[in-house]
């Protein structure tokens, strides 16, 4: 008890040393603001609002100190400003020595230059020494960069902040509302700041109405109000952000009905309240629209909207530096400036008239270049969404515009339309400067999965338009060094792995070839073609990996196709009957081989084997959105599942294929992989102020080995549990299967895997200071396998697989370098399954543990059993998810 009332008498001289700190550099007759209060009265407030409308706020304080202000009362101010003035002015002396150095050496430049019968010299210049923005000496850096001064207690600002709050009150339909605040002045230079805020009633809309003198615009509003679930603005509150929000909504809405130029301010509120019932009846005018005035540019004239129809298309390419000769002599003999407006000069006009060539009432577009074509202009028609004779719809712009982007062949864009009011049509100007074709590259690479360290590097070749179809061709070498978990817990020569994370013990080689072909290939453009933009990748790969225990060789074949769906959801297909293709040859060493032999574990015997995959489908679909809407609340969703059916249209001819000792089939003596495997991934991420946010992850995946698999999923196409983006209470992949009891297995390998995972994260993250952000998190999940693994009993998935859940928490430090993140996440295991009962929780006892360890070794279990709930540091690039 004594030790005990010790260590809080510690914790209270330094949290009271901490608090005297805080008001060092406060005057007498100043007070440090130490807390902004609301008292609330009425209906319930967003407290975030009001937060961000005070014009004061303390300082910033994290795990309840004030860190930055504690760095900036550490330092002296006067030591630090008498060191700064003794700085400068030893600068000011050494920029006054460099400027006499520069005169005199100037005076005999120019007495050399008149001796030689010179006008002119050469004159030298003396760089000088800031003194209005130095760089800092480290106190100085310390205090002023890292530091933060104190907040000092205003009566302007807390005034403004109540005019402020009322003003908000107001704004959101509370107009009988009240503020007032007091200040409580504490004896030790510290003030609190109270708000009080009365909101009162608040004005509801009752009932909508609209006028406008156009037809069609009272048509289109007329429909977009049908297809609203509910009644637009009745029976929501008079508030003006709501009122903006739906003014945009309108206005959006009728430029993607062909009404070209219709502003938000076209759009008038007209409002009629009622005190007595607190009621406002609300009329949305719809007025005509303000353009510039041809004759006089400073004025604005009202038109009518009208809805507006695309009359041309035309392409404008800067590509001279495609053009054969000497493109400027070129453009003076024709008589014509290297710019028209501020675009170049194009003197090449092709017309394109799509699949009907001979049709000229068919005309596509128009494509004005330099000299040869070097796309074909079909291309630039996919990615335009705005057609001759189609109706303007401004989404069609921006679809238009993301398309081209996403070609990558053109360094700048910008899309122009040309107004036709007398007509009520557009031409749709699409001004276009290529990029260089062909590129290469050097990729050095610091590479981090689950904790497990890499280096590598690449050498890239890509040709952006192969065919002059924007095929987008990338050929690769790639090499390094990586550190893989080992597959047994020790070494064949009976070493323990401590440092496998950092071993480097994995060499890996190969080049890859990819294509990427817009459009749906081998099939011709369709609407489904336009409106999706489709792509194909076909690519191929060779894998050479050389590890201590084998040597293992993978090709892969690729086929997809890639469509967007929308702005949010993309989906791939592979190649029906042929997604992929995928070849393993593995070459193990004598005393692996012999490992693996005495063992007889069946599942290790195929998971290092030679294996030939051919997937005949492959499905991924990814949806991906950011809640633009609430911008102090952007939640973040990103969902992720696929789909791999493979070996099942090869087992189709068994008559023709080799059978093995095992009984199983195989293709030239290569036994292929028959399963079904679907993978899961949801990923939300909730900010609740600037800087903090919740985010929470879930992984679903599962697989069936079948027919010519007889006990797992490829090795490659199995999961793992554990590791920097897993289950940070355990080494990468050490986690599981199930209730496997790992500590009593000697012939244990270090790296487990399964046919079924389920894994969840959650994670609070909140910032420490500008460089350093911290996280508080919780993980949760294991691995299973789908039969019954002898070798690993307890690992068989089971109705009792909730009570096989592990459990850990922590946390982590990122260091946020602005291109990428450095983080050190320390976990620690909360809930192990695969103990015995009474000793799976942290803080349960350790007899159950010791004594069943005792029952399978002896006495002398220590030194041949794990510890649990070993602490695990991982260290990552980048966030976990």
């Amino acid at each position: 008890m004594p030790k005990l009332y010790r260590t809080y008498l510690f914790c209270f001289l330094v949290l009271f040393v901490v608090s005297c700190k805080q008001t060092k550099y406060v005057q007498e007759d100043q007070h440090l603001l130490q807390k902004n209060n609301f008292i609330l009265e009425g209906d319930r407030l967003d407290k975030e609002d009001l937060r961000a409308i005070i014009r004061q706020k303390p300082n910033q304080r994290t795990l309840g100190i004030k860190w930055k202000l504690m760095a900036f009362n550490s330092v002296d101010s006067t030591r630090v400003a008498n060191k700064r003035m003794r700085r400068n002015e030893k600068i000011r002396a050494k920029n006054r020595k460099r400027l006499k150095r520069e005169d005199r050496s100037n005076s005999r430049r120019i007495d050399r230059a008149k001796k030689k019968g010179l006008d002119t010299y050469r004159h030298k210049t003396v760089s000088l020494k800031d003194t209005v923005e130095p760089n800092l000496f480290l106190s100085e850096w310390y205090k002023y960069r890292v530091g933060r001064p104190p907040v000092l207690f205003d009566s302007i600002l807390y005034k403004k902040t109540i005019d402020q709050i009322g003003k908000y009150l107001r704004n959101k339909g509370y107009y009988y509302g009240a503020v007032d605040g007091f200040v409580d002045y504490k004896s030790n230079k510290k003030c609190e700041v109270s708000y009080h805020i009365v909101t009162g009633d608040r004005y509801y809309i009752d009932s909508v109405y609209f006028v406008t003198d156009n037809i069609e615009v009272a048509e289109t509003y007329k429909v977009f109000v049908n297809e609203l679930h509910d009644p637009p603005l009745k029976g929501k509150p008079f508030d003006k952000d709501y009122l903006e929000k739906y003014r945009g909504q309108v206005a959006r809405y009728m430029r993607d009905s062909s009404f070209y130029g219709f502003h938000e301010s076209s759009i008038i509120f007209l409002a009629d309240t009622n005190a007595k019932e607190m009621t406002v009846s609300v009329g949305v005018e719809l007025k005509q629209r303000l353009i510039v005035s041809k004759e006089h540019k400073d004025s604005l004239i009202p038109v009518n909207q009208h809805k507006a129809l695309v009359s041309d298309v035309v392409y404008h390419l800067a590509d001279s530096m495609f053009f054969e000769g000497n493109f400027k002599d070129t453009l003076q003999s024709l008589g014509f400036e290297l710019y028209t407006g501020q675009f170049m000069t194009t003197i090449d006009t092709l017309y394109y008239y799509g699949n009907s060539k001979n049709d000229t009432s068919r005309e596509h577009a128009v494509i004005l270049y330099n000299g040869e074509l070097f796309i074909k202009p079909k291309v630039l028609d996919m990615q335009s969404e705005l057609e001759k004779g189609s109706p303007y719809r401004e989404r069609y712009v921006e679809d238009s515009y993301n398309a081209l982007l996403r070609l990558g062949l053109f360094s700048a864009l910008k899309i122009d339309l040309e107004e036709d009011l007398e007509n009520h049509t557009l031409t749709a100007n699409y001004y276009l400067i290529p990029s260089k074709r062909q590129s290469f590259s050097f990729e050095p690479r610091a590479t981090n999965s689950n904790g497990f360290l890499g280096v590598s590097a690449a050498i890239n070749y890509t040709n952006k338009n192969l065919f002059r179809g924007a095929e987008r061709f990338t050929f690769a070498i790639s090499g390094g060094f990586e550190s893989q978990p080992p597959v047994f817990d020790e070494t064949i020569e009976g070493e323990k792995i401590k440092t496998a994370g950092r071993s480097f013990n994995t060499l890996e080689i190969g080049p890859s070839m990819k294509l990427e072909i817009p459009g749906f290939f081998p099939f011709r453009e369709s609407k489904l073609s336009k409106k999706r933009k489709p792509k194909t990748i076909l690519s191929t790969a060779y894998n050479y990996q050389r590890r201590v225990d084998f040597t293992r060789g993978t090709f892969q074949l690729k086929y997809m196709w890639k469509f967007i769906i929308s702005k949010t959801q993309i989906i791939q297909l592979g190649l029906p009957g042929a997604s992929v293709v995928r070849v393993v040859n593995i070459d193990k060493s004598n005393e692996f081989e012999d490992k693996l032999t005495t063992l007889n574990d069946l599942f290790l015997l195929d998971a290092y084997s030679n294996q030939f995959i051919w997937q005949d489908w492959k499905v991924t679909y990814e949806y991906n959105i950011k809640n633009k809407k609430n911008r102090k609340r952007r939640t973040q969703v990103y969902f992720n599942t696929s789909f791999d059916p493979a070996g099942n249209l090869i087992s189709a001819f068994h008559a023709k294929d080799d059978t093995l000792a095992n009984g199983s089939f195989a293709i030239n003596g290569l036994q292929y992989s028959q399963f079904l495997r679907s993978d899961n991934e949801l990923i939300v991420s909730q900010p609740f102020t600037k800087e903090r946010s919740i985010n929470f992850k879930l992984l679903v995946g599962g697989g069936i080995p079948y027919g010519n698999s007889k006990t797992t999923l490829p090795y490659d196409y199995s999961f793992f549990a554990g590791g920097a983006n897993d289950n940070r209470g355990w080494r990468a992949r050490a986690l599981g299967p199930g209730a496997y009891k790992y500590y009593l297995d000697t012939n244990r390998t270090a790296t487990q895997i399964g046919d079924i995972r389920l894994g969840s994260s959650f994670e609070v993250r909140f910032p420490v200071n500008a460089l350093f952000k911290g996280a508080f998190f919780i993980d949760a999940g294991n691995i299973w396998s789908i039969f019954e693994d002898e070798n690993r009993p307890g690992g068989q998935i089971s109705p009792s697989w909730y009570k096989e859940i592990a459990v850990a928490g922590g946390f982590g430090l990122r260091m946020d370098l602005e291109y990428f993140v450095l983080r050190f996440d320390l976990g620690v295991p909360l809930r192990n399954p695969a103990l015995p009962d009474n000793a799976r929780w942290v803080w349960q006892s350790r007899e159950p543990f010791y004594d069943e360890a005792e029952s399978v070794f002896g006495l002398n279990y220590k030194s041949l059993v794990p510890k649990p709930f070993i602490p695990q540091l991982h260290f990552g690039i980048g966030y976990p998810f």
